[in-house]
């Protein structure tokens, strides 16, 4: 027996069920009605975003603005001349406060004092230094701001910057003096930029904090503030302070930076440090050069001068060799742990390695002999003939060992006199 469908009331239909609510809340079933629906819809959907947009993570956090960046310090001061030296006159005051009267310090859980940095200190105003009497509080404001001075200069920016780290602990202040005008008149004859400071500004930020231990790796972080200060710098020339530019009339961009004359000092298929398995590449791209430094006599890396490019490879160079984790190491030589980190770094990372060029000391630290420094009628020294001691011409001359000799200021001091003759 066929069952007869039902025939009372109507059979469910999604369709008229949603017709049903779409009368109920006002709207009819024909173009009007359905125009007005889509409207209330859309305004929904605009006050949503609108709300959306100010109280998302992910909206909030694309319109925050970040701070400049900064140096040690966060508040900078905008340098008037593009040859930035502290006041070499402070070095007796300076010896007199003595490194630790110069920082607040910090008793440490084992008993020990450190130095502390304060990166939010404000720069002493003129105001203030014209209300000041005291001396020694002068000095000491400006030695600590001193690292606050940034160039900024667009129109009048140099190409390269003259680096130099100075000792007012260990140096009286006329060899200072001659270190620090040397780099001066090399950059005024060639439009240069001069960024000096005072070694014992860095002790801060060390973990050691003994100047005769930590000495090298200052370094990296001295090279590190040039080119924060002069970020339209094309290169950075590092010179120890134990060296001198000898021949001010070498352009370092017509000496050295041209491709044709890198070619002629660059060392090829060499060990990148003494007895290393690793050399230099035999094919060197001149052009892509960003790091030029040379060796020392011993093959080994030699740091007394040399050329970083204020590029990307030449800050991550540097970046690197900042690293506590390097910095720290306890390396396994007796010399310059510093020349010895990079020569480690350059075995390890082809990349920068394909960007180094490895010279002959000649064109950029060549070493003073001093028992070959003996004066002839004319007052021109003798030469070694080699290409790894300082003959007359050269660039540079290094003092490397006067430390260790007791002889860097009686050193500076007579081949300063013969840059002067000349």
């Amino acid at each position: 027996m066929a069952i007869k469908p039902r025939t009372k009331g109507k059979a469910y239909s999604p369709k008229s069920t949603g017709s049903q609510w779409f009368n109920r809340i006002g709207f009819k079933q024909n173009k009007y009605g359905t125009c007005k629906f889509l409207s209330i819809i859309t305004t929904f959907i605009c006050i949503l975003y609108f709300f959306s947009s100010r109280f998302y993570p992910m909206s909030r956090s694309m319109s925050v603005s970040h701070p400049p960046s900064h140096g040690l310090y966060i508040n900078e001061i905008p340098a008037s001349s593009r040859l930035i030296f502290p006041h070499v006159e402070h070095l007796p005051v300076l010896k007199q406060i003595t490194v630790r009267g110069l920082y607040n310090t910090r008793l440490e859980v084992d008993g020990t004092k450190r130095l502390v940095l304060k990166a939010e200190e404000n720069a002493f105003t003129d105001e203030e230094k014209k209300k000041t009497t005291d001396q020694v509080l002068l000095v000491k404001r400006s030695f600590l701001d001193h690292g606050k001075l940034v160039y900024r200069k667009t129109n009048d920016a140099p190409k390269v910057v003259v680096v130099t780290l100075i000792d007012f602990e260990n140096y009286d202040m006329e060899t200072v003096i001659r270190i620090v005008q040397n780099r001066v008149d090399y950059a005024q004859k060639h439009q240069y930029g001069v960024y000096v400071r005072w070694i014992q500004e860095f002790l801060p930020v060390l973990e050691n904090q003994n100047l005769d231990q930590s000495y090298d790796f200052i370094k990296p972080l001295m090279i590190r503030a040039a080119m924060h200060a002069f970020p339209t710098a094309k290169y950075i020339h590092f010179v120890d302070q134990d060296a001198l530019l000898m021949n001010l009339d070498l352009s370092l961009q017509k000496y050295l930076l041209d491709p044709k004359i890198l070619d002629l000092a660059l060392l090829r298929n060499v060990p990148v440090v003494a007895n290393s398995n690793i050399k230099t590449y035999n094919h060197f791209e001149l052009n892509s050069a960003k790091i030029i430094i040379p060796h020392d006599t011993d093959g080994n890396i030699d740091t007394y001068s040399f050329v970083v490019a204020n590029d990307f490879h030449g800050q991550a160079l540097v970046d690197y060799l900042n690293d506590p984790l390097l910095r720290n190491f306890p390396w396994e030589t007796k010399g310059d742990k510093f020349g010895y980190a990079i020569g480690h770094l350059l075995q390890w990372h082809p990349t920068l390695l394909g960007k180094t060029a490895i010279v002959i000391p000649k064109v950029l630290a060549s070493q003073h002999d001093a028992s070959l420094d003996s004066e002839d009628e004319a007052g021109n020294g003798a030469s070694s003939g080699d290409a790894y001691h300082y003959n007359e011409g050269d660039l540079a001359a290094s003092f490397k060992g006067c430390r260790s000799r007791g002889t860097c200021a009686s050193e500076i001091r007579n081949m300063y006199e013969k840059i002067k003759k000349s």
